[in-house]
């Protein structure tokens, strides 16, 4: 197959390119979700008869930074990262701080496997942090349930997104992920490195389990070649990454959506609901936030289980625990195990969080603070 017409597989997943980048800003700067989005995050307080001004202003002002950029690597790197994503770490967070990434070489390509979180940001300081040594960017895995208008179509893959399928008859789902398995495997062999999170969807009760499933996507176009496994993964440089918040924005909603789903049937999720909690992740307070990249996996690999499972004892492990998680711990169990990492005020100004909320969906809430510390009890100890 030529190479063009192995690129052209990829047409309706691949992230938009250089050639593409100016028809699509110019369709940005013109969307009023674009204007709506940044005049509301900059001004949350902004009097309604001036929002009208407010939106004018973000338009005005994207359409001239864009004359000073013309591909995506310098757009995301001097307006996404430079500016949207500095603001949201300057006004929602109380220090954003990394781990492990000078041990890495970044001259090489890696596969980025981490956490999840948040819908937009974990991916995005990931990057923050690759950008700031100077290097290109991360690719980026964004499930197509999320792709809820043009707009926001627009928005991720100008920044370097691919898209997954999902929910697709059983026909179709086994071709898009073998789809999405040679798109992956071309990228990592050309030279630029993705991120992918362990698992599709959030962790809303932190346990942060690798899906063997994500394992097994990787390798499912090289099946049929030969190829081993074990050798595979080692090829494919996967590194893990924690990502550890110390208050997670949408703590509460997550905690009501648990509660919800064990008392009462509640339907599909719907795109609504992944709107708000985009937002909320965006503008929410979340105190500090860590970012640890470990080594790359390395070994003797059996199945897509044995690294699944290599990849949560590392995650789990690299996990910077805060006192709410500590906090957490300590409430369920009625104990004062932890006790030393935190103050009695830290303690009740972390609880008042959730004074509002019945006590079912406050254990729900606690149970995914201290997941994390259980699970890197059970790290170290399995490590010996």
């Amino acid at each position: 197959m030529a190479h063009e017409e192995y690129l052209k597989e990829f047409d309706d997943i691949r992230p938009y390119n250089d050639k593409e980048f100016f028809k699509v800003t110019r369709r940005l700067s013109n969307n009023k979700y674009l204007k709506s989005f940044i005049s509301n995050l900059r001004w949350p307080n902004c009097p309604k008869f001036l929002m009208p001004l407010a939106e004018l202003s973000v338009r005005l002002y994207f359409r001239r930074e864009i004359r000073k950029v013309d591909n995506i690597q310098d757009f995301q790197r001097e307006l996404i990262i430079g500016r949207l994503l500095q603001w949201v770490v300057d006004k929602t967070t109380s220090g954003l701080t990394s781990s492990g990434l000078e041990e890495l070489d970044m001259s090489k390509s890696y596969l980025f496997v981490s956490n999840h979180r948040d819908i937009v940001l974990d991916a995005s300081f990931i990057n923050y942090f690759i950008s700031h040594e100077g290097y290109d960017t991360t690719q980026i895995a964004f499930g197509d349930n999320l792709l809820i208008n043009e707009f926001v179509s627009d928005l991720i893959r100008i920044n370097r997104s691919f898209i997954v399928k999902r929910n697709l008859p059983p026909r179709e789902q086994i071709k898009a992920s073998i789809t999405l398995s040679k798109y992956i495997n071309y990228t990592l062999e050309n030279g630029e490195s993705i991120w992918i999170a362990q698992k599709e969807g959030r962790s809303k009760d932190g346990s942060d389990q690798t899906n063997p499933a994500v394992i097994k996507m990787f390798f499912l176009s090289q099946r049929k070649r030969g190829v081993d496994f074990s050798d595979f993964i080692n090829k494919c440089r996967i590194i893990p990454v924690s990502l550890s918040y110390e208050l997670d924005p949408c703590d509460t909603l997550k905690g009501w959506e648990m509660y919800r789903k064990e008392t009462r049937d509640v339907g599909e999720k719907t795109q609504t609901m992944d709107l708000v909690s985009m937002w909320a992740g965006m503008k929410g307070a979340k105190g500090r936030v860590h970012v640890h990249f470990g080594q790359p996996l390395q070994g003797k690999f059996e199945n897509d289980k044995d690294v699944a499972l290599a990849l949560d004892r590392e995650i789990h492990r690299g996990y910077k625990l805060w006192p709410s998680n500590y906090i957490s711990y300590d409430e369920l169990h009625k104990s004062g195990k932890y006790a030393d990492r935190y103050s009695e005020e830290e303690r009740q100004e972390f609880l008042s969080r959730f004074k509002h909320l019945g006590e079912p969906v406050i254990h729900k809430v606690l149970s995914m603070y201290a997941r994390p510390v259980l699970n890197q009890e059970e790290a170290v100890f399995s490590a010996g």
